[in-house]
């Protein structure tokens, strides 16, 4: 039974790359040796308990995030998850500056396929566009919306405005990387890596900060990457950050 636990945690976590498929267990806050699937288990227990009939996940390199989040909703055999990336590469120089280490993955896959391994394909629908693109394309209300693609304070209050008119009252907004420190990383990386990531900006924390005074919200740090959950207020007079005003 270990043995087969552990398979099953090592293959899920390599076909989604909640590990990115070069061994960051902080990121997601992974943990080889007892097998905890991290951050990802909290989004799933946000979806079995609140049971979102439509959530959003805006980016993720192989998947991980929203394979929890469509697993959560194949459990309670309801809700759907739009899984929206743009598959930018940072191999390629033209998207040098809003790549977010993305690999380009999701331009070369089968994404269907992809989302097949250990899961109901039918509870995901995956878009390979900007969150702009997307949002121009389709017209769907969501009650959980996680973003993870674009990092920039500036991309981040683009697709926020976007994305919180479409955001039903009372729904959960969740952010990834609230207290990532960008350049302290840098600093520890190897310098041919250095090279290829070091034009993009991060600016989460500037916004994490900005959207504290939204009565209802609960950071889960790690001292590492942290996420924020923000519940959009139900009342239409409460206090909102200036950028959404």
């Amino acid at each position: 039974m270990v043995s087969l636990q552990t398979y099953v945690f090592n293959s899920l976590i390599y076909h989604y790359g909640a590990d990115y498929r070069w061994g960051d267990t902080k990121s997601q806050n992974l943990d080889r040796k007892t097998k905890n699937y991290g951050f990802g288990l909290l989004h799933y227990a946000f979806v079995r308990n609140l049971q979102p009939k439509r959530i959003l996940c805006a980016g993720s390199m192989y998947g991980y995030i929203p394979y929890m989040l469509t697993r959560a909703c194949m459990d309670n055999q309801s809700g759907h998850v739009d899984f929206v990336d743009a598959g930018f590469d940072f191999h390629d120089k033209k998207f040098k500056k809003t790549h977010y280490f993305g690999q380009g993955f999701w331009k070369k896959i089968n994404a269907k396929k992809h989302f097949s391994y250990l899961l109901d394909n039918s509870y995901i629908s995956t878009y390979v566009s900007t969150v702009q693109g997307f949002v121009e394309s389709q017209n769907h209300i969501y009650d959980f919306v996680y973003l993870d693609g674009d990092h920039s304070y500036e991309g981040m209050v683009r697709d926020i405005r976007l994305l919180w008119p479409k955001l039903n009252p009372g729904g959960i907004l969740c952010l990834h990387d609230i207290e990532f420190d960008f350049k302290k990383s840098l600093r520890d990386l190897n310098p041919e890596f250095v090279k290829k990531v070091e034009h993009v900006s991060f600016g989460v924390q500037q916004i994490w900060k900005e959207m504290g005074c939204i009565e209802y919200k609960l950071p889960i740090l790690n001292e590492y990457s942290g996420i924020g959950y923000f519940r959009k207020p139900v009342n239409k007079n409460s206090k909102l950050p200036d950028f959404l005003l």
